[in-house]
């Protein structure tokens, strides 16, 4: 299940939690290992491994998954240390101000300041993170082994995603001073309800503006038929109906070597997508407990729980904000040229109090996601009894096989899994896939009504 820019449920969320998860055990991060790979292409059903019984990998892979892992685990942690201090700099430096001044200069519509400040002030806030971005993104996928994305490739999608940055957030720092000025003492609250329409939104339309800008998606049914056959088969278990149009391939192979799958959109923009990178590397019958996985989240109605969940979660964190943003301005604003908290100067103050508040939720969400992804292992394997003759064996190995190309961490700290983790690790993840079998034990299905004979 994807949670990222789209998802976020205000101004602050959409320009500080840019997190992108799938089907993988933290992010489906890509890397390059030294060296040339030969091309893993999944074997036939019938030459297949016996199923693993918990996540192992071969000791210079092991070795390569941690190292990985670890030097990802630090990024994060440093990226918000970055944010925070690039905030405090356009705060306390009066880089802000000095926007705010020109934006005043040329206009005294406040709409019109917006469309001049926001881009200066997201432009300049991306370029001094570039070269974090550039490592993080690009030299440490290279580095380990998966990225096939050229540097030209890379900073291309990096400038579009400056461009979806400055467009939202200019929308979004105009909707947010607007109410700062309409109501100060309550633009909290009346500013979170505004997010709400303008998230689910976001949400619709990301299929069909966002994600076409970085991938190109067809038809499953062009290229794999049959599988799309045994699709249906498990939706139509499932009591969901995704038109074959709706289901989709990403030539993800493009641009990294890792395998995922993922959800996106709401009501008539819902689709599956499954990365051509999954489909060269798993069995069908991998690919329907992944794809398994995934329509379990819309049968769950994960989407709309993790909506509420995080529009909630938004909700407390611009109220705590607000109270920190008034003690802050109180306090500093007049030395630093800050008029007050309808003042656009006032843009680095809000973004450093929300980041670091959203920092400290970030174990609360990733908790309830573990909870979801839970409930979609297991929804794949109820969804596909039937159809997919060994479904136990089937998620094993696509457990395996997801963490050998992805490089995930074959024994990441407790504290690690507290606070960064939107997935359970992949150990958890196999034992459970090789011991649920309640049809074996005369036991209903929790989520899936059992095929009728």
């Amino acid at each position: 299940m994807k949670n990222h820019l789209w998802l976020s449920a205000s101004v602050i969320l959409v320009l500080v939690c840019i997190d992108a998860v799938g089907w993988g055990a933290v992010h489906p991060v890509a890397s390059q290992a030294q060296g040339v790979q030969t091309e893993n292409v999944a074997p036939p059903e019938s030459h297949l491994p016996p199923p693993p019984e918990e996540y192992k990998l071969p000791p210079q892979k092991r070795a390569e998954a941690v190292a990985y892992s670890h030097i990802n685990y630090a990024l994060y942690f440093a990226g918000v240390a970055l944010a925070l201090l690039v905030y405090f700099l356009m705060w306390r430096g009066k880089i802000a101000a000095a926007y705010r001044n020109w934006a005043r200069r040329l206009s005294r519509r406040h709409f019109l300041q917006c469309l001049v400040f926001a881009p200066l002030f997201f432009v300049t806030v991306k370029l001094l993170e570039f070269p974090f971005d550039y490592y993080a993104g690009y030299v440490v996928e290279r580095r380990f082994g998966l990225s096939s994305q050229s540097f030209l490739s890379w900073a291309a999608d990096w400038g579009k995603s400056l461009a979806l940055l400055v467009l939202v957030g200019a929308l979004m720092v105009w909707l947010f001073y607007a109410v700062v000025r309409r109501s100060p003492r309550r633009w909290w609250l009346y500013f979170w309800l505004v997010t709400i329409p303008v998230t689910l939104l976001l949400m619709f339309i990301e299929p069909y503006v966002v994600e076409p800008l970085f991938f190109k998606f067809t038809p499953l049914q062009a290229a794999h038929p049959v599988l799309v056959a045994r699709i249906e088969k498990m939706l139509d278990r499932a009591g969901l109906d995704i038109p074959r149009s709706r289901i989709l391939e990403m030539n993800a192979s493009s641009k990294t070597k890792t395998i995922n799958a993922y959800v996106s959109g709401l009501g008539a923009s819902k689709r599956v997508v499954v990365w051509d990178n999954t489909l060269n590397k798993l069995t069908d019958d991998e690919t329907l407990l992944v794809l398994g996985h995934e329509t379990g989240h819309y049968v769950l109605h994960h989407i709309i729980k993790e909506f509420v969940l995080i529009e909630l979660i938004a909700l407390g964190l611009i109220a705590l904000g607000f109270r920190a943003i008034k003690h802050l301005i109180g306090r500093f604003g007049g030395r630093d040229g800050i008029e007050g908290e309808g003042d656009l100067a006032s843009l680095p103050a809000m973004l450093m109090v929300l980041t670091a508040l959203s920092f400290f939720a970030s174990p609360a969400v990733n908790a309830v996601s573990r909870h979801y992804e839970h409930q979609a292992d297991q929804f794949a394997l109820e969804v596909t009894y039937g159809v997919v003759p060994d479904p136990n064996a089937a998620e094993a190995r696509a457990f395996q096989i997801l963490g050998e190309q992805d490089l995930a961490d074959p024994d990441p700290n407790p504290f690690i899994v507290f606070w960064l983790y939107s997935h359970p690790p992949l150990d958890q993840r196999i034992r459970f896939a090789v011991s649920y079998r309640p049809w074996a034990e005369g036991k209903p299905l929790e989520f899936v009504h059992p095929p009728s004979d």
